[in-house]
Formats: structure tokens, sequence, C-alpha cells
């Protein structure tokens, strides 16, 4: 290759290496301009390469939610079976919905239909109410909170109540041999009821209903001062009462007539018939269970709500009062409301109100004459 005249030969290292000579001092050499062309090359390469990764991404992330969202439902606990606005009902919360509401069996498919409808509509209520800010309103945020306290408090009691050991075959055999009158000397009374209000009544009309020999002579009383009353007939045994009234029927006589005062209500009770009605040990062996097991659990609701008072620093800013009787209503409360029913509904005549401390009954008999 000929150089030009005057011209100093000017080397690049790759020419240097190729053998090649720039044709002019002031010229760039032809390698330095292959290689800016290489340097553009290389970065569209990665711009291109750049755009290439962010789509093949974009279509995974597509890919992948389509097929999430085109997966069958199931029945996996936490499985959304609606959404309503946006807001899911999951079948947790439907199965908490039925064992709140203690669905037999044989009528679990047809609840939970009726429940999802009823979720849904409280859902509604719910998202209605929050949108015209009721949820922030002072009595609904006390109630919450009140609610809120209620559930925590019976969580701990019931943690409590699980440790109760359940009764023993000899506990149970003790109970029913201490309680002949409910069991082995079991007696069946046959008798007839006339509920009539208290307060429609005169001292005149109430000296009349008290010298009475008979149910037929009170209605016709209550009938001539125009005074509405319910007449009907019953039949129970020993261990379908509470010993208060079992100790009355006692000292009744056939054919005689006895008094019980319901605050508002009297309830005049004659006893047409008595007979004997003996039960077995195993024919009340489940409900005797029961009824140990619920003692047994109001006995500890009642150990642990008094030593918490006894740890506890409680500081009366106005007058002291008496709460003992409180804290056993309030422990009575708890163990009923976290316990499930003691006895089937066929089984509602054996120990109704004897085992289980019916209140109507109850309060019934704290007037007994």
């Amino acid at each position: 290759m000929k150089i030009s005249a005057g011209a100093a030969p000017s080397w690049c290292n790759d020419c240097f290496i190729r053998g090649h000579l720039a044709p002019e001092p002031k010229l760039t050499c032809v390698c330095l301009d292959k290689q800016i062309i290489d340097n553009n090359m290389n970065k569209r390469y990665f711009y291109d390469l750049k755009v290439f990764l962010l789509y093949t991404l974009l279509l995974g992330c597509f890919l992948f939610l389509s097929a999430c969202d085109n997966q069958p439902a199931s029945d996996e606990p936490g499985q959304a079976l609606v959404r309503v606005d946006g807001e899911e009902i999951t079948v947790i919360q439907l199965n908490d919905e039925l064992n709140r509401a203690r669905v037999q069996p044989d009528q679990i498919d047809q609840a939970k239909q009726q429940l999802l409808e009823s979720m849904i509509d409280r859902q509604l209520m719910v998202a209605e109410a929050k949108r015209n800010q009721l949820d922030r309103a002072p009595n609904v945020m006390r109630a919450i909170e009140r609610a809120k306290m209620q559930i925590i408090a019976q969580s701990y009691m019931q943690t409590t109540l699980n440790q109760v050991n359940e009764p023993t075959d000899a506990e149970i055999s003790q109970f029913h041999n201490e309680h002949p009158e409910l069991f082995a000397k079991r007696s069946k009374y046959h008798l007839t009821f006339l509920r009539y209000p208290v307060n429609d009544l005169n001292d005149e009309l109430n000296v009349a209903i008290n010298s009475a020999q008979s149910i037929s002579e009170v209605t016709q009383l209550l009938d001539m001062h125009q005074i509405s009353y319910l007449r009907d007939k019953m039949t129970r045994t020993t261990m379908d009462m509470p010993p208060q009234m079992i100790a009355r029927l006692r000292e009744a006589k056939q054919g005689e007539l006895f008094l019980v005062n319901e605050n508002t209500n009297n309830l005049l009770i004659f006893v047409d018939n008595v007979e004997n009605s003996p039960v077995s040990i195993d024919d009340v062996r489940s409900q005797i269970f029961s009824h140990l097991l619920n003692q047994k659990r109001r006995e500890a609701a009642r150990a642990a709500i008094t030593q918490l008072r006894a740890e506890a620093e409680i500081d009366y800013l106005h007058a002291r009062q008496d709460t003992s009787t409180e804290t056993e209503a309030e422990a009575d409360m708890t163990v009923q409301s976290l316990s499930p029913p003691l006895i089937s509904e066929k089984d509602n005549h054996l120990l109704e109100d004897t085992l289980l401390q019916n209140e109507s009954i109850e309060r019934g008999i704290s007037g007994l004459k």
C-alpha cells in the first residue's frame, strides 16, 4: 500500500496487527468506524433483549392468572363460595354458621343454602351500613367492643372448662343411690292446673279463690269477673320437677288443691292421681352424666372467677356493692352458653327441671305457698 507524500503513517492496534494503514493523518482509522458500528449494534441488541424479556414476563403472569381463575371450585377450607361486591364468603364461615345453628345431620344440605343466602343478606346490610358510616356510631362501637370482650372472656372460660374431668361410673352410681325419690322411688303425678293473672284480682276475689274446693269453682269465679285463664292437664314425674315442688307434692294428697305464685301469675294445681314409676340406672345414665358434668363445670367456672378476683387489684370508684351473687350467676350463664344441650329433644321429660334447674319453674317455686 502506498503512502501519500508528507503524510506520517497513522496506525491503530488493529491496523498494525492486520497490516492496515490509515489513509490520512487527520482521517479516522477505518477500524475505529467499525468499532463504533459494533458498539451501536450491541446497544440495539441489549435493548431488543430487554423488550423481549419484558413481553415474556407479562405473558407468563397473564397465563398464570388465567389458570388460577379457571381452576374449578373446591370445598377446601378458605375456599370462597360467593363474592358480594368483592367481599368473599368462605366455606369456613358457612361451617361456623352451621355449627352455631346446631343443624341436624339430615337437614344440613337444606340449611346450607338458607344460611348462605342469609349471610349474603347480612353482608349487603353491613356494606350499606359502612357506606353510611353507621359502624362509626358510638353505640355501635360500644356494642362491638362489648361483644369482643365477651368472646375473649368466653374463650378463656372454655379453656378452663375443657380441663374438667368427666363424671365416672362411680359418681353416676352414687348420685343415683343418693336420690331414690328421683329414680328407684320415682312417682308420677297426674295434675290439672289453672294459671291466671295476679294483678286482675281484688281482695274479695282472692278470699273466694282461697276457699274454693275445686278448680271448677275457681274458673266460675274468674268467668264472673271476666278474667282470662289457662286450664290444662299435665303428667310429671319427680324427675321432671325441682326439689321444692317434689316436697310440696309429697305433702299434698290426691284430690287436694295447692297454689304456686309465679310473680305475675298464680298457678293453681289439683292432684288427680299419683302412681309409682321407678326407673333403673341404665335408663338414666346419660342424663345423670350430663347433669354431673354441667355441675362440675359450674363449680370450675365459679372457682376460676373467684381466683381471678383474688389475684386482681380491683378499686371501686363508687359505692361498693355485693357482687358474690352476680359472680355465681355469671359463672352459671357462662357454663350454659358454652355447654351443648345436656339432653336430646326426646328426653325432655327426663330431668327436665330437677337436673337442669329450669329458670321459669324455679321462679315459680320461689313463691310457693
